[in-house]
């Protein structure tokens, strides 16, 4: 277990020191959920067109399937109690963390295993695929890189480690594909 959790570190380290301070801003701004809100309007817009009135289904399972997801990450993270690397006072002096406009650093919650972003982002690109893309190769590969743009911002932060994107991204996946599936069949009968 020891081995995996220095290649975790090694590959953080690596990613989180791929940045730029003109970039740091940005790359913060772009991981608030706000900043995102125009997309979520227009997945709800496109969920009333596509199925009138049917669109409460998927909607419905869209909520349940954040909720379980944030909540099963806080349930897991409160569980395992694994540091964020922000927190983690053996890497303080070799990681890269965005400094605010009040002069704080962005370091997150206490824990960070694993990374809720990465797991809602995953049940949003999963209920895109299933309900919206209908076979467009351009729009599920928007998704998907949507969704790993965000994990990346996480390890760009500093705030999460990359096991804790990837068990993010599994466990969206695992969350969400299952009810999604289920919820199509009702929408489509």
């Amino acid at each position: 277990m020891q081995e995996i959790i220095q290649l975790d570190q090694t590959i953080f380290l690596a990613l989180n020191g791929l940045h730029a301070n003109w970039l740091d801003p940005i790359i913060y701004i772009l991981t608030q959920t706000w900043f995102w809100l125009p997309l979520y309007l227009l997945v709800v817009y496109l969920i009333i067109k596509k199925y009138r009135n049917k669109s409460y289904i998927p909607l419905l399972f869209l909520i349940l399937a954040v909720t379980l997801s944030d909540q099963t990450c806080n349930l897991i993270k409160n569980t395992t109690e694994r540091p964020r690397p922000s927190r983690e006072i053996t890497l303080q002096d070799q990681i890269h963390l965005y400094q605010k406009d009040d002069g704080n650093f962005y370091k997150g919650g206490k824990y960070g295993f694993p990374s809720a972003h990465s797991s809602n982002s995953m049940v949003l690109a999963i209920f895109i695929l299933i309900f919206i893309a209908h076979k467009k190769r351009w729009i599920i590969m928007a998704a998907f890189c949507w969704s790993l743009f965000l994990g990346y911002t996480r390890i760009y932060l500093g705030v999460h480690y990359p096991f804790d994107v990837l068990t993010g991204f599994t466990l969206g996946f695992i969350i969400s594909y299952p009810l999604f599936r289920w919820a199509e069949k009702r929408v489509t009968q």
